[in-house]
């Protein structure tokens, strides 16, 4: 979270921020629905919302910073082929820059249409920050061991 003193490492976007991307797909694990016929999997739409997210708001931040993803919902309405192209459309819905959290809604379309919408929220981590948690995070599990 932003301190007093510094402002929101999301101060530079604003809600109706949009941006479009394509992705190639059905590179990770495809679904065989019959004689061979393979179709897009719903975490790879999921990964193809998160990255355009990502992307679009990356460039808006201060160095050293990123977006995490912290929440996902996706309605994948529709079949479409392992690969293919997909576009993914996202806007920017709200911005929370007291808690350094992005609300961003999506749309992915193939060439006969919707393929999947969804929803995400994202926190604007210092990768410097977020890098020592998540070393803190491995050690822990390390040390517990297997269950």
């Amino acid at each position: 979270m932003a301190d007093e003193q510094s402002p929101s490492p999301l101060s530079n976007i604003s809600p109706g921020l949009e941006f479009s991307e394509t992705w190639p797909v059905g590179r990770f694990e495809p679904q065989t629905i019959v004689d061979g016929v393979d179709v897009v999997a719903t975490p790879e739409i999921i990964g193809c919302m998160e990255g355009t997210v990502r992307d679009a708001v990356t460039p808006h931040l201060p160095d050293g910073y990123r977006v995490v993803g912290s929440e996902v919902e996706c309605d994948h309405r529709a079949p479409t082929p392992a690969g293919g192209e997909v576009e993914v459309t996202v806007e920017i819905e709200a911005v929370d820059e007291e808690n350094d959290q992005v609300v961003a809604t999506a749309t992915v379309t193939d060439d006969a249409g919707i393929v999947a919408t969804g929803r995400m929220q994202h926190a604007a981590v210092d990768r410097e920050t977020f890098g020592g948690s998540v070393e803190r995070r491995f050690a822990e599990l390390s040390a517990a061991g297997p269950e």
